[in-house]
């Protein structure tokens, strides 16, 4: 017989006499087994193959409060005894019964047997009278080897078979409530039901569906589980036809969507199988409503999500960016670049120029704009606050943080994280940006773990690195870290021949959005902001534009529009106290709409006029080079003229 290696074969002899001890060493020690204390009583006990015995442990107690404390230890060590034997009479102190009474307190599953020599009273009726019977057996002495051998080979297996039924029992309830919570946690409504249709299980989404608890649901009959459940619905009579079907038929599936009126007006997903037993035997079915008004949400949203972003797209494609200038179609080429690859781009121009517009027409066309694109004005965000702001903080990480918070980075994460003004970053996070850039990894403010990150960096500055490296103010390596691809964007000043069409750019947006019918600007108003050095750059022009749109009383935009007046004290060629009267009388009293190309053409001569045919003269008035002006005047046959 072969015996577990992990079964508990522990066994505590409880007796005052060191000969009752010295017994059990030799019975239930296969070793010392062969001499018998009663050569009849072993004669006609059941022989036991002495070889087969399992390996007994055993322990030894003089008294009864010894017994106590080894029981009581062997529990709070979670190594318990399997079988006790104790002697009934033990002078001085605890007896038998009493010692068993208190073992069974520390210790109810073990197995007693207890041992007299004594005849005087009936041990049976010391046992009910104490109410022990539970796990006792009683023995007299002198006994057999044997019949001890067998008796504590029985208990000790009944004590690992009943073990390990506890065990299995407890690990089918822990089962059992985690199948429930599973259930519970869903957020469907499922029940079983019987062949007849009585209710056998519903969970708590089940419950809260109907109004009532699993047990009030049971005791139903499945004609008032069907009066109760089909109320609930908008259309209770295709319901009931649908449950009149299933008890017609258990073995079939049925699915459909059906709208429930309360507790709330939702759509739901209703399924219901067959279930079988192992013969395959149908023995009931399965029900399932799922909410499923979200997820119809949740499609609209993500069609809605898809309308926007092809919107956004489009707003940042590179026809957005406005212009035809040397100077733009150079952003242009860099961009293209830049868009290819995952290099770090540092965008460097003045205010106002569209840095950030540049930032994310490169992430919108590039292979990360399913992504999200995160911008960081550095200027804008307190120093205390900038290091949490990019990188998260752990709860409790400085007075103030009271949960856990996801930084910049964290957000953008498969996307573009955009780092604008970047210079007025503080040095030491310059040397964190730095450590980010170069292990691709973040630490949370308080936290310890590094967090993988996949970010694309755009910076951009309108103030020069490299001299701010040079005095200290910014790090020299981060500097070369996010460097690696510059794109300098060039000033409106130095691309004047952009301001017609962003112009017309910006009073197509603005006219629309007023509700107005403005179909263009003035010869002399156009003219206007072509002489202007806008310090502002596009930004300062768009917003000119837009206050030009709404102050407007024509159908043109004109010179005299108050928006414009600010802009005579700056134009080129102007004076403080208003400027040349012959330009002002010239611009206040055009009406015609010329085209761009004569307009060009029209500036080009006036330049000339006015710098006596200097065409290097001509060029820097225009913000153009020569080159531009030889072209110019070679596309409007103007050369001859100007030879």
């Amino acid at each position: 017989m072969e015996f577990k290696q992990d079964w508990n074969y522990r066994v505590l002899v409880v007796d005052d006499q060191r000969e009752i001890h010295q017994d059990f060493e030799e019975m239930l020690t296969p070793s010392l087994t062969g001499s018998s204390t009663d050569d009849l009583a072993e004669a006609f006990a059941p022989e036991v193959d002495e070889s087969f015995l399992p390996k007994f442990q055993l322990l030894h107690a003089r008294g009864g409060s010894e017994a106590y404390d080894i029981v009581k230890a062997a529990i709070e060590m979670d190594d318990p005894i399997a079988v006790a034997y104790i002697d009934i009479r033990m002078p001085p102190g605890m007896d038998g019964i009493e010692t068993t009474r208190r073992i069974r307190t520390v210790d109810p599953n073990i197995e007693i047997v207890l041992m007299s020599a004594y005849t005087d009273k009936s041990l049976g009726d010391i046992v009910r009278e104490m109410e022990l019977l539970h796990k006792l057996l009683y023995i007299r002495k002198p006994f057999a080897r044997e019949e001890i051998q067998q008796i504590t080979l029985s208990l000790a297996e009944k004590w690992n078979v009943e073990s390990e039924l506890g065990d299995k029992h407890r690990q089918l309830g822990v089962s059992n409530q985690r199948l429930e919570s599973v259930l519970d946690s869903t957020g469907d409504a499922i029940a079983m039901f019987d062949i007849t249709g009585c209710l056998q299980f519903a969970n708590r989404g089940y419950e809260d569906m109907f109004e009532l608890t699993t047990d009030a649901l049971k005791q139903m009959s499945p004609e008032e589980l069907g009066e109760h459940t089909k109320q609930y619905f908008q259309e209770p009579g295709r319901f009931e036809e649908t449950e009149t079907l299933l008890l017609a038929d258990p073995e079939k599936m049925f699915e459909e969507v059906a709208e429930v009126r309360r507790p709330e007006r939702k759509m739901l997903y209703r399924f219901t199988a067959p279930v079988h037993d192992i013969q395959q035997n149908v023995i009931g079915r399965i029900m399932v409503f799922r909410d499923i008004s979200k997820e119809i949400e949740i499609n609209q949203m993500k069609v809605e999500v898809s309308r926007l972003r092809t919107e956004l797209e489009m707003k940042y494609a590179f026809d957005k960016i406005v212009g035809k200038s040397k100077e733009i179609r150079a952003v242009y080429a860099l961009m293209q670049q830049a868009i290819e690859s995952n290099i770090t781009v540092l965008i460097q121009g003045e205010s106002g120029t569209g840095k950030e517009l540049v930032a994310r027409a490169i992430h919108f066309n590039s292979p990360r704009k399913a992504g999200p694109f995160i911008d960081v004005n550095c200027a804008a965000i307190p120093e205390p606050l900038i290091e949490s702001e990019l990188f998260g903080h752990e709860r409790g990480a400085f007075t103030g943080a009271t949960g856990q918070r996801i930084g910049k980075f964290e957000s953008a994460d498969g996307g573009t994280i955009f780092l604008d003004e970047i210079a007025d970053m503080q040095p030491l996070v310059q040397a964190k940006l730095l450590r980010v850039l170069q292990e691709r990894e973040i630490q949370r403010v308080g936290g310890t773990g590094n967090i993988p990150i996949d970010v694309r960096v755009i910076a951009a500055t309108n103030k020069d690195l490299e001299a701010a490296v040079k005095t200290g103010e910014f790090r020299e390596d981060l500097f070369y870290r996010i460097a690696g691809f510059p794109i300098p964007i060039p000033a409106l000043k130095k691309r004047r021949e952009d301001i017609p069409l962003l112009g017309h750019h910006f009073l197509q947006e603005y006219t629309k959005a007023a509700d107005k019918s403005i179909s263009g600007f003035s010869t002399g108003a156009l003219q206007l902001l072509m002489s202007h050095d806008w310090p502002g750059n596009v930004r300062e022009l768009e917003n000119t534009i837009e206050r030009a749109v709404l102050l407007e009383t024509s159908d043109v935009l004109q010179v005299d529009n108050p928006a414009l007046s600010g802009l005579y004290s700056t134009s080129k060629g102007d004076t403080p106290d208003g400027g040349s009267e012959s330009m002002r009388s010239y611009l206040a009293t055009s009406t015609e709409i010329l085209s761009l190309e004569e307009i060009e053409k029209q500036a080009l001569v006036h330049a000339l006029e006015v710098t006596d045919n200097n065409i290097t003269k001509a060029a820097e008035a225009l913000g153009v080079n020569r080159v531009t002006i030889h072209r110019k005047l070679k596309k409007y046959k103007l050369l001859e003229k100007n030879s």
